[in-house]
Parts: C-alpha cells; sequence; structure tokens
C-alpha cells in the first residue's frame, strides 16, 4: 500500500495533517478516487510510536479494538485493519496483525491505575498532606486536562429542584443556585461547607440528575453566563471525543484519555442510599487538583443516569446567573434492571 487518504481516519488532527501535507490522488486503501492523499511511509513515524505504547497479552483485546474504542482512529475497521496490517510489517514490530491480543504497556498501566491506588489512600490513610509532587513530576497528571471548551453567553444550563409537597409555590430565580456555604452537603465533587454549582445542558437530563419520580413537582431553572462577566470561562471537557494523532505525544494522549475515562465514570456515579460520603473524597481532591493546576473555572463530564446530557460542575457561583424557572410535572419514568 503506498497511499492512504483522509477519508480512511476519523481522528480530526490526522485528517487536518492529511489535508494540509497532501495532494490530490487515489487512495490503496479504501480506493477513493480524486481525494486528498498523503504516502503511507509518511505516517510511518507516528505509528511506530503508537505501538511502542502496547505489549502482547493473551488475555488482552485486539489492538485495533483498543484503538476504536478509545480514539476512533480510523473511519472503519477495514481501513484499520489495512493500516495497521501494513504498518505493523514495514515496522517490524513484536505484534504481528491487527487481531493479535494486546494491552497497554506497563508503564502506561501503572500511571492510569494509580487512580485506583490514590482513591483507597484518600479515603482510609491521609488526604490533606498528599504528595502533588508524584501527580505533578513523576505522573504529569497536570499536562493531562488539556482540552477545555468555553461557556458562550447564548449557552444555556439547567438545574433542578423537587419541590416537598403536592402544589407547592414555585422556587425563586435566587433559590434555584446552589446553598450557602453554611448548608453546603458533599458532592461528587465538592467539599462539605464549600459550594459548587451543579448543571446540565440537557433540560431532561437535570430531572433524571435529581432522581425524580412519577408526579413530582419541579422547579427547572435556566443558567446562563452572567452578562457582566467580560473574561472567558473556560471548562476542563471530559466529553471530546480524543485525538490520537500528536507527533511525539502519543504516550501522553493514551495516559490522559484513559485517566480522564476513569474519572469522569467517577465523577458521574450516582450515589447509592447506602453509599458512605468517603466514596465522594477521590472525586473532589481531583477536581481541586484541576482547578488549582489548570485554572478552570469548572469540569464538563458525561451523565450516567442520561446518556442524551452532560453535566457541569462549576467552582465559582458568581460566573453563571439564574435568569428563568418553571415548574414542571413528572410524566413518566422508565426503569430498567439487570442481573447481579
Amino acid at each position: 500500500m503506498q497511499f492512504v487518504c483522509i477519508n480512511c481516519f476519523a481522528d480530526k488532527e490526522l485528517r487536518g495533517f492529511i489535508l494540509s501535507q497532501g495532494n490530490i490522488g487515489n487512495c490503496d486503501c479504501c480506493e477513493s478516487n480524486e481525494v486528498v492523499t498523503i504516502p503511507l511511509v509518511e505516517l510511518l513515524d507516528f505509528f511506530k510510536e503508537l505501538f511502542d505504547n502496547f505489549q502482547l497479552k493473551h488475555q488482552g483485546k485486539s489492538i485495533l479494538s483498543l484503538i476504536q474504542e478509545n480514539w476512533s482512529l480510523f473511519s472503519n475497521l477495514d481501513c484499520g485493519n489495512k493500516i495497521l496490517n501494513d504498518t505493523l510489517e514495514k515496522i517490524g514490530s513484536t505484534i504481528s496483525n491487527s487481531n493479535e491480543l494486546v494491552d497497554f504497556s506497563d508503564e502506561i498501566l501503572e500511571n492510569v491505575n494509580y487512580w485506583f491506588e490514590l482513591k483507597e489512600k484518600l479515603k482510609s490513610e491521609r488526604r490533606y498532606f498528599t504528595d502533588i509532587e508524584v501527580f505533578t513530576e513523576d505522573l504529569g497528571w497536570d499536562s493531562f486536562f488539556e482540552s477545555k471548551v468555553a461557556i458562550k453567553k447564548e449557552d444555556v444550563f439547567y438545574r433542578a429542584r423537587l419541590h416537598q409537597n403536592a402544589d407547592e409555590d414555585i422556587y425563586p430565580l435566587d433559590k434555584m443556585s446552589c446553598p450557602p456555604a453554611k448548608y453546603a452537603t458533599a458532592g461528587r465533587a465538592n467539599p462539605i461547607g464549600i459550594p459548587y454549582l451543579y448543571l446540565s445542558d440537557n433540560e431532561e437530563t437535570i430531572l433524571y440528575e435529581i432522581r425524580a419520580s412519577y408526579l413530582d413537582e419541579v422547579s427547572v431553572a435556566t443558567f446562563s453566563k452572567d452578562e457582566t462577566i467580560e473574561d472567558d470561562i473556560i471548562i476542563s471537557d471530559f466529553t471530546e471525543t480524543p485525538t490520537l494523532y500528536h507527533p511525539n505525544a502519543v504516550n501522553k494522549r493514551i495516559k490522559s484519555t484513559l485517566l480522564k475515562q476513569l474519572i469522569s465514570r467517577d465523577l458521574s456515579k450516582p450515589m447509592r442510599r447506602y453509599d458512605s460520603e468517603l466514596d465522594y473524597i477521590p472525586t473532589q481532591f481531583i477536581c481541586e487538583f484541576i482547578k488549582v493546576f489548570t485554572n478552570v473555572h469548572g469540569i464538563k463530564f458525561r451523565s450516567s443516569l442520561h446518556d442524551i446530557g452532560n453535566n457541569l460542575v462549576i467552582f465559582n457561583l458568581n460566573i453563571m446567573k439564574c435568569t428563568s424557572v418553571k415548574r414542571v410535572q413528572i410524566s413518566k419514568v422508565n426503569i430498567r434492571s439487570r442481573n447481579l
């Protein structure tokens, strides 16, 4: 295979590289004609760097599966198989083909899986004098949260409060934000006594997040960026489609994606009635870490209760403004179960 084209890949940065460096021609991989192509040899350094982050593992997955599940590097599996097999042969990797079972390297697994060790240390050993140097100098976690989005003035977010009694009056605007510090209970992101503003970008999602039940009455508020705030409101984005292509930084991108997946899963995990507030401590710690080392105003992550929407946690309450409130009644609830 001599030429590959922009249509062979889904990774936006790799597509951008091909678009800037390629020429119009015919693709030997997907057989597209008159499309921007690039010699496959020009991507060999990237693929060699990529393959160095995997190891053969009998209990693993195919390298193609791991790449596509986490980054969707290729536009389809057929292109992925062809390109991986061709590059593996050209480079001479210990991995023989795209379907051979592999796992990430021990160095990557040790870095990312430190999250599990950290959670236990924070809950049962110490939480106020943790060695920050471990995360910054040894693990490099302070550079793993570079994906950010800005909240625009036209963006609308939602927050909801359950009514405690039937026909209760709608909550006023000033009661739809988070409670004062002295009443702030611990949450997934905020420690007790430090209020953060929890929002969703989808109105239906916020009803799932507050565990609304059939016939419950709810006040639903809309929030927007306070018009008096001139500076950009920057949010650390855990919902982006991660890119894998980056010369000399593939290892870092792999670690960043895998770590953020673990953290996002814990941030969005619903708290069960019999769980302990100690389970909040690790995500409270990592939110504080991100707040300090990336200088962002909040975090955006996926909802585990309603996959259509995303949740936001805003650190500074004064940058968002409640603009309206309405009262709704829950008309339908869908409950599903699974065997344990």
